[in-house]
């Protein structure tokens, strides 16, 4: 026995004035320019890292302090560089000599506020104004 469809959604014509939701299917790493003579490779953002990064928020939250919402959005966008970092170029230790991305390295990066403020900008803020409008 199979299952009639309803009459409603059987015959309803798409509302032309609804709100649609759009998926963005090229899931691929992008690279980005951070500062004059940095690019980093980014891995999409995932459903995943975006929790870990609402998890490492929240455990910032909870410690509380005067500055912990500013110290909470530092962990959110820490979080989602260390999750999504793949490459980079440009970016060397103390003598001049590249390093690769790391915990310790990337830690170093996010602590130069151009670099936050670019990867904040350019790699987090997208997906924000993205979940804000409710497209995916």
């Amino acid at each position: 026995m199979t299952k009639a469809k309803s009459k409603a959604s059987a015959n309803a014509a798409p509302r032309s004035n609804a709100p649609m939701l759009k998926l963005n299917t090229d899931r691929a790493s992008v690279w980005l320019d951070l500062v004059p003579g940095v690019r980093v490779q980014f891995r999409p953002i995932t459903v995943a890292a975006i929790l870990l990064a609402r998890t490492a928020a929240a455990d910032v939250l909870r410690a509380g302090g005067d500055d912990a919402m500013v110290k909470a959005g530092v962990a959110f966008t820490s979080s989602l560089a260390h999750s999504g970092i793949a490459a980079w170029e440009g970016i060397g230790d103390a003598d001049g000599n590249p390093v690769e991305p790391s915990k310790e390295t990337i830690d170093a990066a996010l602590e130069l506020w151009p670099v936050f403020d670019a990867i904040d900008r350019l790699y987090v803020g997208p997906v924000l104004i993205q979940d804000a409008e409710k497209n995916v």
